[in-house]
């Protein structure tokens, strides 16, 4: 009697499990602002897996465009403010992966490398996430390959947020 309980009970732990794993995949959120949406659409009209949701005070499409992943974010006017895209190594700028490589972090490991695109100047830079030992760097580049920003993210939950362009000019 007490196997059969522990194997039901273990039965419905496991489809516990899977609902909260799985229960997002409809994406019932959608901007407050249908205007959102309608900016989105025609910046990305082919976007596909589009699912949104909110950060702050921005709404956040995350998407797949021509095979590629973006975060497209928006203000709560609709106004499109910043787009992300993770990207490889060999789709650095040369100007930047020579600037990394030789500067003072050039040395340390890459964890994670994102192009931002932004309506404003800078248009694009480049987020490289680096570590070495238990320090953790965010290295922020312009696409003319100089570090303008340098942000400790040791034992931070660290996120890329829209207003970063204001310090990269």
């Amino acid at each position: 009697m007490r196997k059969a309980h522990n194997t039901l009970l273990l039965g419905l732990l496991m489809g516990l499990f899977l609902l909260t794993a799985c229960g997002n995949t409809d994406n019932p959120y959608l901007p407050a602002n249908p205007d959102v949406i309608t900016t989105f659409d025609g910046m990305y009209p082919n976007a596909q897996d589009v699912y949104w949701s909110s950060k702050g005070a921005y709404y956040v499409a995350d998407c797949r465009v021509n095979s590629v992943e973006l975060d497209v974010w928006f203000n709560q006017n609709a106004g499109w403010v910043m787009t992300e895209q993770d990207i490889f190594r060999s789709n650095l700028p040369t100007v930047v992966e020579d600037s990394f490589s030789t500067g003072e972090y050039g040395n340390w490991v890459i964890d994670n490398l994102t192009e931002l695109t932004f309506p404003k100047s800078p248009s694009i830079a480049y987020l490289i996430e680096v570590q070495q030992g238990d320090k953790e760097k965010a290295l922020y580049y312009t696409a003319s390959g100089v570090l303008t920003l340098v942000v400790d993210i040791t034992d931070a939950d660290y996120a890329v947020w829209p207003d970063v362009v204001d310090m990269l000019g």
